[in-house]
């Protein structure tokens, strides 16, 4: 069971495009939470996926059912918490604008673990396992949350 609980960082390749803004625009963040079961079979059709990515890492994980999703626009130096599960949310802070290379400095608080600070790649979401859990026996999912910052691009 403790690699039900261990934390996986995986990154999930989605179409995006479009021209990343000036460092004064506003960029959009998008967020998922991705409840996540060893028992559970049915997988999300738009989770495809993102859960052959995950079952790379633990092939125990066989049910994944998009459970919440959020966006919003945020400027360099906002915090914006984003609802998950139950009173369950992320916060997310923009903290520098994009490089030459068009990306972005996100820093999340996930629920019951530390925050995390990363450079944002472009087109992918960022995903990792939370330590929250729902339910008990066969019904016992975890959260994983999925987290992407866009438009990228290069900056002009």
């Amino acid at each position: 069971m403790s690699r039900f609980l261990s934390v996986a960082v995986l990154c999930l390749l989605v179409t995006a495009g479009g021209a990343c803004p000036p460092g004064e625009d506003e960029i959009e963040i998008r967020v998922l939470a991705i409840m996540v079961s060893e028992h559970k079979d049915k997988i999300d059709p738009r989770l495809a996926q993102f859960a052959k990515q995950v079952q790379k890492k633990d092939p125990t994980l066989i049910g994944f059912r998009l459970q919440h999703s959020g966006r919003d626009n945020l400027k360099l130096g906002d915090t914006q918490k984003f609802q998950l599960v139950g009173k369950e949310v992320v916060e997310v802070t923009v903290n520098k604008e994009r490089n030459k290379a068009g990306k972005v400095v996100l820093t999340i608080k996930p629920p019951k673990l530390d925050q995390i600070t990363y450079e944002c790649v472009c087109d992918k979401y960022f995903s990792m396992a939370t330590q929250y859990f729902e339910g008990t026996g066969k019904d016992k999912e975890q959260l994983f949350i999925a987290i992407m910052a866009k438009p990228c691009g290069t900056k002009k």
